[in-house]
């Protein structure tokens, strides 16, 4: 009867860890920084397990499960931090983090944050320009590492032009 129970549990648990997984275009050989789904496609920004400040890459990926239709930078090759910058939010009861990749006009911010009175956010803000042209929400649980300890052990610049959520 126990080995019937625990085969039981094991199975159920082998369902519905992986339904539970938050998609993401990074493979198992690089670590998940951000993702979530946002309907029929993903975000996610993808790093190098060695990542540091003079070492490995971090990169933007958007588009349809496996098949992903931006990259930035276009390689992993380029450990460019130049194109990034990172932002922390202190809130009263929250707080929150984001990452922008800018890439000439337009700006990808990948954000994730937490307020008395109005809950989550999280997903990808689109800018054009400086002004906000996408806001794509995130329909799951974000899989995110944003946050201090990921910005200063990877060699990210903090942000001048604060992002406000929107």
């Amino acid at each position: 009867m126990k080995k019937t129970t625990l085969a039981l549990i094991g199975l159920a648990y082998s369902i519905s860890v992986p339904a539970l997984a938050t998609a993401t275009h990074c493979s198992a050989q690089e670590q998940t920084v951000f993702s979530c789904s946002l309907g029929k496609k993903i975000v996610s920004v993808c790093a190098s397990k060695d990542i540091s400040p003079t070492n490995g890459y971090v990169q933007y990926r958007f588009g349809p499960k496996n098949t992903p239709e931006l990259l930035f930078p276009a390689s992993t090759e380029l450990a460019n931090r130049a194109i990034m910058r990172s932002g922390i939010y202190m809130f009263s009861g929250g707080g929150g983090a984001y990452l922008r990749f800018i890439n000439g006009q337009y700006n990808y911010i990948v954000y994730t944050a937490i307020g008395k009175g109005w809950g989550n956010k999280d997903g990808v803000a689109v800018e054009k320009d400086n002004k906000l042209i996408a806001n794509l929400k995130c329909q799951d649980v974000p899989n995110s590492k944003l946050g201090e300890d990921f910005f200063t052990s990877s060699g990210l610049i903090a942000d001048e032009n604060e992002f406000s959520l929107p």
